[in-house]
């Protein structure tokens, strides 16, 4: 519940009735007086108590994870899991084949989407394009902030792009990407409810993924380096299946080293280790 209407012969008294309802202390809500109490006739015959109306204060971050629960969406989200589709994507990078055998299931990324026996319409591009703008315009709109959309199709792909003012936007990809990770999570899956087979949905904000996307390969070098030196394997911070992949991808070539990732998400991450197949 995030506001109660309570009554009592004082406005006090009633903010405090609907303080212990929504458990909040008084700077955590706005209060609004419906009605001011009134004494009546020499403060005996028909008098009003007083009426107000708390609500609950939201911060941007409580909009956006209110957004994120809402009920449709994590119904479908349940059904990404299900397909444990995000864990998957690794499949750009060529692993060999000794350590596939180390490596999760999950890591394989299913040909297609779980088949329905019953009959299925799947959506158009257009109707794909329509969903995600609608989720994203909730958000933005919620917030209030002015930005501009773009949808791209490709192959198998969506990219989805938001472009904002950047002291604006931030509260939108959150620390290390968090917010914007859940928002892509929850695009795919809803995009995935509604296709066959598996779509990749991409959301990027005011060029965050290029520049995390150098951050990581930063990172990866100099962790590679690290454990060419101590011969010591070293385990990177939990990563979603996008950044997990990119880490791979980045020392797939890198002589003497080898990655793989273990866990479940949200912890999954990427172990660099030193290549034993080869001659030191």
């Amino acid at each position: 519940m995030n506001f109660s209407i309570q009554s009592a012969k004082t406005i006090d008294e009633a903010v405090e009735k609907a303080l212990k309802e929504l458990k909040a202390s008084r700077d955590e809500v706005d209060v609004e007086i419906v009605e001011e109490p009134s004494g009546g006739f020499l403060g005996l015959i028909g008098g009003k108590d007083a009426i107000v109306k708390v609500k609950k204060k939201f911060d941007n971050k409580d909009i956006i994870d209110s957004i994120l629960q809402d009920e449709e969406i994590k119904t479908v989200r349940k059904d990404l899991d299900k397909m444990e589709v995000e864990a998957s994507v690794e499949d750009i990078v060529k692993v060999p084949s000794e350590e596939k055998a180390e490596t999760s299931k999950a890591d394989e990324i299913p040909q297609s989407v779980e088949e329905s026996e019953d009959a299925f319409e799947e959506a158009t591009d257009d109707e794909l394009e329509m969903l995600v703008r609608e989720f994203v315009d909730r958000i933005m709109e919620s917030l209030g902030l002015g930005y501009t959309l773009s949808v791209e199709f490709k192959d198998r792909e969506i990219f989805v792009s938001i472009d904002g003012k950047r002291e604006e936007t931030g509260i939108v990809i959150g620390k290390r990407g968090a917010t914007l990770n859940g928002v892509q999570t929850v695009l795919s899956a809803m995009v995935n409810h509604r296709t066959k087979e598996f779509r990749r949905v991409i959301v990027d904000c005011s060029g965050y993924r290029k520049k995390r996307e150098a951050a990581l390969k930063r990172v990866a070098g100099k962790t590679a380096n690290k454990v060419l030196k101590t011969n010591e394997s070293i385990k990177l911070e939990p990563m979603n299946a996008q950044e997990r992949r990119v880490v791979h991808a980045c020392l797939a070539n890198v002589e003497g080293i080898r990655t793989h990732s273990e866990g479940k998400d949200p912890h999954r991450c990427v172990v660099i280790h030193k290549d034993t197949s080869q001659p030191s």
